[in-house]
């Protein structure tokens, strides 16, 4: 079981450093702001929503997406609508992107942020096969074993590193944050926003070609 946790953890870590992912992103430009509580909760909702596919993955729930084949598009194409909203909400420096779920983030506080974290993430069931390539190469490693009893600790280890690694980073940027200058802030903001609308925007085209075919 420790073991289970360990490697667990140890994947959650190391696969959230590439800043690539929408929750990633966002979790940088919050910590650009100076939102560190913010984009905290905001990771913690996502690595929430991760460690359920990591529990799906390590049971093999990957087939259940060939099977049902649907259900991967239809999550894509509503993760293209909200990142690529909130993607050009923040590049073109509109109001807090929090009202997206009806209320400001002054008003949900901490739970908005939890919950755009974990909705995201939700968004994308393709994570089942992400984590399941890495309970595969865990397996091959010979350090884990497949047993009911090590599916909990493995989820809880994903979920714990992903929100390590996003402690470290709002660490840092806390520490040298003040070191840049506001208009470089505010490029880098803008920057990030447009990321993440390119994101959505790749969602999007992934649902249109599904479509098609």
């Amino acid at each position: 079981m420790w073991s289970a946790a360990l490697i667990g953890f140890l994947l959650g870590f190391i696969g959230s450093m590439p800043i690539a992912g929408p929750i990633s992103l966002l979790v940088f430009n919050r910590g650009l702001a100076g939102r560190y509580a913010s984009a905290w909760y905001l990771a913690a909702g996502g690595a929430t929503a991760e460690s359920g596919y990591a529990y799906l993955a390590f049971w093999g729930f990957s087939e259940f997406l060939v099977r049902y084949a649907w259900i991967e598009p239809v999550s894509r194409a509503l993760a293209a609508l909200l990142l690529t909203t909130l993607g050009l909400r923040l590049a073109l420096g509109r109001s807090d992107p929090g009202d997206l779920f009806q209320a400001s983030e002054r008003q949900l506080g901490v739970r908005g942020s939890w919950l755009m974290g974990f909705t995201i993430t939700a968004f994308n069931p393709a994570l089942v096969a992400t984590w399941g390539a890495g309970v595969s190469m865990a397996y091959a490693s010979g350090k884990m074993h497949f047993v009911a009893n090590a599916a909990l600790p493995f989820a809880l280890g994903a979920g714990s590193g992903i929100v390590s690694w996003v402690s470290l980073l709002l660490t840092l940027l806390r520490r040298y944050r003040h070191r840049l200058a506001p208009s470089v802030v505010g490029i880098g903001m803008r920057l990030v926003g447009g990321l993440v609308a390119l994101l959505g925007l790749g969602f999007g085209v992934r649902f249109v070609l599904w479509l098609v075919s």
